[in-house]
């Protein structure tokens, strides 16, 4: 039977786990930002759909090794204190992973973003025509990200 509150509280959890990422790993606070830029970039620039596709891919690519970075890192954490050659080998494969797909998203951003910075191809907001559907989820994706931020720098400031 589906169940509102387990929903709910689902979300809340992955909240949770995506607001401890946040505050305990510096990289994950630089992939928020270059995903903000990314996407402020998306927005005024003349992007296509497909091009706006490429862009958000990347960026939840990105944060999504990062979270599987710091996941793996808490469980071997966990398992062990002591040096072990496996523990390294799986933090080191995870770091791995994200430093892949942050790759990855350099290049998607080089092949997206450089031709309509030189010289700028800016979009016109005023006649985005069949577009607007389509940039209006970009703001959206701005404000999950500054919402999660928010609520790990105040987590951060209660921390410290």
């Amino acid at each position: 039977m589906f169940s509102s509150n387990k929903l709910i509280r689902s979300f809340s959890y992955a909240i949770e786990g995506m607001t401890h990422a946040l505050t305990t790993q510096r990289n994950m606070r630089i992939h928020f930002v270059v995903a903000l830029l990314a996407m402020i970039l998306s927005l005024v620039l003349d992007l296509s759909k497909l091009e706006i596709v490429l862009v958000f891919f990347s960026i939840i690519a990105v944060v999504a090794a990062e979270l599987f970075n710091t996941a793996i890192e808490a469980v071997v954490d966990l398992t062990t204190s002591d040096y072990h050659p496996l523990a390294k080998i799986a933090k080191d494969v995870a770091a791995a992973a994200v430093l892949l797909t942050a790759v990855h998203a350099v290049i998607v951003g080089f092949f997206v973003f450089f031709d309509k910075l030189f010289p700028p191809k800016l979009r016109d907001l005023n006649d985005t025509g069949e577009m607007a559907i389509y940039v209006a989820f970009i703001p959206l994706g701005m404000l999950v990200l500054l919402l999660i931020s928010w609520r790990a720098y105040t987590r951060f400031k209660k921390q410290g």
